[in-house]
């Protein structure tokens, strides 16, 4: 009997002993816990305090900025002043700020070309810790428009699956469809499913899904059904006014250049309005010996001018009366260096380098003299300008329509007034080729049947419809879009013209396309379109990039780094 109580009691003290163990861990961790929710509240409330010192430095600057605008009369910021009285204004809030934080600015454009833009830095340290905020916007007089991913006063169609990284603006209707819509023989649509957002979406209008007869309205709190990556739904009013495309191009076909000719005068004219005339037209091919390969001075090319597999440098402007041609010849390409501006009187074939200096372009009419627009190149390309493969350094301007057929290499600017087509395109510049169209713009056939997306880094622009096209293309644009009505198609995953494993026909057997089955259980970020924006646009933006009559402030970035 003693021996049972002995063991009741050891049982008892090992109980005891257990209970106070977990007793004090229990405490130990209580006291923890309080310990780290009182410093996580005390980083909380002292982030937000940093926060709220960046807002408030920010506000000042963008109020500054506002009445600047209210006095500005000028589009260009550098003259009258304006870029002393942002400073002024940058100052007057860092010294606002006093010892809570810095403000750091740098001008990334100065003005003389159209283009201001200066980066702004606000950094607050965090009270009682090792962080500081980082707020960085931009101050500038770039267009709205490149802000945004993709863009429309009008309406906005996604058909299947687009995907777009980053912010949407729809001015009117958004319409969202679960099939891609393609052209082969004629308009056909493959099954797939719904697109992707990441990032905020505003939208003036409706929202709306395809239906038999009419498209069916959908309310807001529907749209989880809608998309596969929902976006964050906003109300923003950016300005997203048209550009006068129209003025802009009037601008460089209004040019003094474009005054001076040698029609009716002489054969035999040497020289006119200060331009050395070469009389019959100049053609150079290889390293042709009996054409130089260098004009001293501003040069009027009486006639055509064509470079084959051949090199030519002017050191002034260049006018050319009738066609300019340079094409490659085998695997020799032509290059065309220009230390002035171009103007072309007629059409323009493109391939090979062209280079221009930063403050110059490139102007071509696209009409021949007998204004014929029923083919008159070997590529058929009626009137305006016919571009393959095409390394441009500069801003070029067309009165007509391009033709885009294979890559162009461009950190710049192409405006257009009619519109055109783009196929097969890349741009390898290591900057961002900008479309700017009056016209119609339609990009299609670009990289088919790859499974790996042709990655571009551009932005399309135009003030009529945009039409692009993701089904057997396979894209992805590096900057963004914007039309007056922008329709985007696309499916996810593998297409191809012939028959793979687990894939369906959406066209005919003559001319069949095959796409991968399953299309809902595919990664979103393999769609066959993406759209992706990116701040290089708006950090380093191409020659020619449009301007507005006033300066902006954008947020581009917002982050916590340690010391």
């Amino acid at each position: 009997m003693k021996k049972e109580d002995g063991y009741v009691l050891v049982t008892v003290l090992i109980m005891f002993v257990i209970f106070s163990i977990l007793g004090l861990s229990l405490m130990s961790y209580t006291i923890g816990s309080q310990q780290f929710s009182s410093a996580n509240t005390d980083f909380i409330e002292t982030k937000a305090d940093a926060e709220m010192t960046v807002q408030e430095a920010q506000a000042y600057i963008m109020k500054g900025v506002d009445e600047i605008n209210d006095d500005l009369t000028e589009a260009t910021p550098g003259l009258g002043g304006v870029i002393s009285k942002i400073n002024r204004v940058i100052h007057q809030a860092e010294r606002n700020l006093g010892e809570k934080g810095v403000i750091k600015k740098k001008i990334l454009k100065d003005g003389k070309t159209g283009v201001f833009l200066q980066r702004v830095d606000i950094e607050v340290d965090v009270e009682e810790s090792d962080k500081t905020l980082v707020r960085t916007f931009t101050i500038s007089t770039i267009a709205d428009v490149f802000r945004y991913g993709a863009v429309t006063p009008g309406n906005m169609k996604l058909n299947g699956a687009p995907f777009i990284k980053g912010d949407v603006f729809v001015g009117n209707d958004l319409r969202l469809h679960n099939k891609a819509y393609f052209i082969s023989e004629y308009g056909r649509w493959a099954n797939t499913s719904y697109p992707s957002i990441q990032g905020d979406l505003s939208v003036k209008g409706r929202y709306e899904i395809h239906g038999w007869f009419w498209d069916w309205r959908i309310s807001e709190e529907e749209l989880n059904s809608y998309f596969e990556i929902k976006p964050r739904i906003v109300d923003e009013n950016p300005d997203v006014a048209p550009l006068d495309v129209i003025e802009y191009i009037a601008e460089k076909r209004n040019d003094p250049m474009g005054d001076i000719t040698t029609r009716g005068y002489s054969g035999n004219i040497d020289e006119v309005d200060g331009y050395q005339v070469i009389k019959k037209g100049y053609e150079r091919q290889g390293k042709s010996p009996k054409a130089p390969d260098r004009f001293y001075g501003d040069t009027y090319i009486r006639g055509d001018l064509k470079l084959q597999g051949s090199n030519l440098k002017v050191d002034g402007n260049l006018i050319v009366d009738g066609e300019l041609i340079i094409e490659s010849e085998g695997n020799v390409e032509s290059s065309l260096t220009v230390e002035g501006s171009i103007y072309v009187h007629e059409n323009a074939e493109l391939t090979g380098t062209i280079i221009l200096p930063e403050d110059k372009f490139m102007y071509v009419n696209g009409y021949p003299k007998n204004e014929n627009c029923n083919g008159n190149n070997s590529q058929n390309n009626k009137c305006g300008i016919y571009i393959s493969d095409l390394t441009f350094q500069g801003s070029l301007y067309t009165n007509h329509e391009i033709d885009i057929r294979e890559d162009l290499n461009m950190n710049g600017t192409l405006y257009t007034r009619l519109g055109g087509r783009i196929e097969n395109l890349s741009n390898e510049s290591g900057g961002t080729l900008v479309v700017v169209s009056e016209g119609e713009l339609t990009i299609a056939n670009n990289n088919l049947y790859n499974n790996e997306p042709k990655v571009i880094h551009a932005f399309f622009y135009t003030n009529s419809d945009l039409d692009i096209y993701g089904v057997g293309s396979n894209l992805k644009i590096r900057g963004g879009v914007y039309g007056r009505n922008v329709t985007l198609n696309a499916v996810k995953g593998s297409s191809s013209d012939d028959y793979f494993h687990g894939s369906t026909n959406f066209s005919s057997s003559r001319d069949p396309l095959y796409v991968q089955n399953n299309q809902e259980s595919i990664n979103p970020q393999l769609s066959r379109l993406t759209i992706e924006y990116t701040q290089e646009l708006i950090l380093n933006p191409p020659d020619g990039i449009p301007t507005v009559d006033k300066v902006t402030v954008k947020e581009i970035d917002q982050h916590f780094y340690s010391k």
